[in-house]
């Protein structure tokens, strides 16, 4: 179904479908009992119960929406085929665009709607061909077929501009979405993704026993830098810090920028020496690769403060030890890492 539908929309809509797929069948199977047309009768039954069971397994969206569209299909060929009450059976198949491109989309249901026209088209064939059903005037099959390829267009033509509507408030979204939660600068995670990323580990360890490490940074005597080589070169240098953290944290880990110069790493399922061996690759990286800009070069130190997570210890608290480690980092000289 639809990318841009979630799968709670996507549940709800194959639902609504099989919901109204039930009870239109059911009351046509009542009236078609009333009128002593049991084939009709029993036809319809059969598809009343396909609906039940597409309503009933609407979690499994996929396999539900097939039911519903297939079984739409067969019912609306059959009416075709022998004509349904009183010749006007056909009329029905005006729903079949609607629904299948709500289900389907664009692409798929357009296919779909085209394959499905194919074999309407060789139903009125076949009931005249057989002698199953008889329409009068004889121009009438040929008026429906051409009154639904019109609306097929014209549902077409909704949906796509619905879909391209729709593709745009995603796009528009997710840019809000990134703008919220990434650093500009860096292009790491801000404080409030990193702050939500925390809260996650912290559930995961009171309900898993899955402790985490944090790793808070500061970089050395960044004003001087600032002062001496100007605010440009002090970005590029944030710059470059964030590349060295991507490069060497886990794949599981999040660096952030907690704010100005500082920053955050959280590492899931570590222990503390495990997160100082992530510190001290960092420091070694650093001490590899200078910054530059224009003529001027220099290797960036940071004072890192590690700490594990406590299960009964709140996240402003596992920050504020860390920050505590990272003081004592800074008070003993500055490019070294202490822990707790």
């Amino acid at each position: 179904m639809h990318k841009y539908f979630d799968k709670t929309e996507r549940e709800l809509i194959v639902r609504f479908f099989s919901s109204i797929g039930f009870i239109s069948t059911f009351l046509m199977s009542c009236i078609a009992f009333t009128n002593s047309e049991y084939f009709l009768f029993v036809t319809l039954v059969g598809s009343t119960l396909i609906y039940i069971w597409a309503f009933n397994i609407y979690k499994e969206v996929e396999k539900s929406a097939n039911a519903i569209l297939y079984n739409l299909y067969g019912l609306m060929l059959y009416l075709v085929v022998t004509g349904g009450a009183e010749g006007t059976g056909p009329i029905w198949i005006f729903i079949v665009s609607p629904v299948t491109y709500s289900i389907r989309g664009l692409k798929r249901g357009t296919f779909d709607i085209f394959i499905f026209l194919l074999a309407i088209m060789l139903g009125f064939y076949c009931a005249d061909m057989f002698n199953i059903y008889e329409y009068k005037p004889a121009q009438f099959p040929y008026r429906i077929v051409f009154s639904f390829i019109i609306v097929a267009l014209l549902t077409g033509f909704y949906e796509q501009s619905r879909e391209k509507y729709s593709n745009k408030i995603i796009a528009l979204s997710q840019r809000n979405e990134r703008l919220a939660t990434i650093d500009p600068l860096t292009e790491l995670p801000n404080r409030r993704h990193a702050m939500n990323k925390l809260s996650e580990f912290k559930k995961e360890h009171a309900y898993k026993g899955i402790p985490f490490v944090l790793l808070l940074a500061d970089v050395d005597n960044f004003k001087k830098i600032n002062d001496k080589y100007g605010h440009n070169f002090g970005d590029e240098a944030l710059i470059h810090l964030a590349k060295i953290f991507k490069k060497n944290i886990p794949q599981n880990a999040v660096a952030s920028r907690w704010g100005g110069e500082e920053f955050l790493i959280a590492i899931p399922n570590v222990s503390v020496a495990e997160g100082v061996n992530v510190a001290d690759k960092i420091h070694d990286s650093l001490k590899k690769a200078a910054v530059s800009l224009r003529t001027n070069t220099v290797n960036l130190t940071i004072s890192i403060g590690v700490v594990q997570s406590e299960e009964n210890r709140s996240i402003d608290l596992d920050i504020k030890h860390a920050d505590q480690q990272l003081y004592k980092a800074k008070e003993q000289g500055k490019n070294r890492t202490c822990s707790a």
